[in-house]
């Protein structure tokens, strides 16, 4: 395994950088503080300067997923910013490729990988933006009469729970002998959407 130099005062993206690599190659049993700081190159005591257990250093790879989640939410909305529709069926793509690129990552962001009460504020917030993000997304559409008249929280929650359903389904290798899993994760995502959108419609 490469090490991952580091200079004075990066210590803590150095071992977040190590922790997602070994996140992906172990999963979150076969993490540890003292695996870290071997794949950064550091003592075995140096994570304990940013992390207080192995659930701190959890939460703070947890919060890096939210936040690739909750940015690629903002950009979705930014790059259609007249289509509702699109941005709420990018979305969904947006969401399927990142459970696909690290499976593992996603398994400990929704997982149930990391107890509720490990999280810190930071986590916390960062999950809260990702979803406000799909949120906003909804709304949208409800301004442009594009959606039902219900509430955004409950037309994002259904939209996430689909979503997430194909990205656990895809991720899990549980799609890979049936015919729709022939077609790409990412057009997958696309085909749900345009169906969800299609049942959410107004009339």
């Amino acid at each position: 395994m490469t090490r991952i130099s580091y200079h004075h005062g990066n210590l803590g993206a150095a071992l977040l950088e190590a922790g997602e690599r070994l996140l992906a190659e172990e999963g979150a049993a076969g993490l540890s503080l003292r695996s870290v700081a071997k794949a950064a190159g550091v003592s075995h005591t140096a994570p304990y300067r940013h992390f207080a257990d192995k659930q701190g250093l959890l939460a703070a790879l947890a919060k890096i997923g939210f936040g690739r989640l909750r940015d690629g939410m903002a950009a979705v909305i930014d790059r259609y910013p007249e289509d509702p529709r699109r941005q709420l069926v990018e979305a969904a793509v947006v969401y399927v490729r990142l459970a696909t690129a690290n499976p593992e990552m996603h398994h400990l962001m929704f997982g149930g990988v990391l107890p509720v009460d490990a999280a810190d504020e930071a986590q916390r917030q960062t999950a809260r933006e990702a979803f406000e993000g799909l949120v906003r997304i909804v709304e949208n559409g409800r301004r442009a009469g594009l959606y039902v008249d219900r509430p955004p929280l409950e037309l994002a929650a259904t939209a996430w729970s689909l979503v997430h359903g194909l990205a656990m389904l895809v991720s899990t290798g549980q799609l890979e002998r049936t015919g729709p899993a022939k077609a790409k994760p990412e057009t997958l995502a696309r085909r749900m959407a345009e169906h969800l959108v299609d049942g959410i419609a107004a009339d």
